[in-house]
């Protein structure tokens, strides 16, 4: 085997394990969400169906990307040209899908703005219930931000409104931000940090694939070899 082939498989390999504990960690994202969930069905209302499915998907998702993962590495350990074929067409569906999946969202992120500030609205409204309480105050906290369209939504100013650097917490030292706007300026923000973080991934993809055919017409070469070996 030359060192151009050696280099090609270490780095698939390589590549094959990083899937791999990807495909784990959102494995394990997903059913620590799908076990909070049920917790969170009256917060959500109408798009409790979205926050019961998201989670399945990541679920199934990292799952896939495992699978895939084993397939690749049992492919190039046993050196066989069926099973790195599959890995590099499987593979080669997966990045049209994330380019179709990156698509979608951007052109529907309007449509995710409207379910989230939805449900942060219902939250807010409840806020009187600890799961209710508890959303509102994180998204105050991460995304600085205080009520819906500013500190004057509070009578009581929650700690959450303020950077933790404030002794004291009031409409004057509190975010002035409402958090309304705060989320739809991070969903827009993400949309286009996700589409570029797709096209990296899928370019990654790509290297992996043009890998995998590689090796693989390098196996159907040896395959082919031993077969007409006197």
């Amino acid at each position: 085997m030359s060192c151009g082939i050696k280099l090609v498989k270490i780095l698939l390999i390589l590549l094959n394990i990083i899937c791999a504990l990807c495909g784990i960690a959102l494995f394990t994202v997903g059913i620590t969400v799908l076990l909070t969930t049920s917790e969170l069905d009256k917060i959500f209302g109408d798009y409790k169906e979205i926050a019961s499915t998201a989670p399945i998907l990541i679920i199934t998702f990292g799952v896939v990307v495992f699978l895939i993962s084993f397939c690749g590495c049992c492919g190039i350990g046993k050196k066989s040209y069926c099973l790195t074929m599959t890995y590099a067409t499987i593979l080669f569906i997966l990045i049209v899908g994330k380019i179709v999946i990156a698509i979608i969202c951007y052109v529907h992120a309007e449509d995710t703005v409207k379910a989230t500030t939805k449900v942060f609205e219902t939250a807010f409204h409840e806020s009187n219930v600890t799961a209710s309480r508890e959303l509102v105050e994180t998204v105050q906290k991460q995304l600085a931000c205080c009520g819906l369209e500013g500190p004057k939504d509070w009578q009581n100013i929650p700690k959450s409104c303020c950077a933790s650097s404030v002794t004291f917490c009031n409409i004057k030292t509190a975010y002035q931000t409402g958090c309304k706007s705060a989320i739809e300026d991070f969903i827009h923000i993400s949309k286009y940090t996700l589409a570029w973080l797709g096209i990296c991934i899928a370019a990654i993809e790509l290297v992996a694939l043009t890998f995998a055919c590689i090796l693989a017409k390098n196996f159907r070469r040896k395959e082919n070899d031993i077969e007409h070996e006197p």
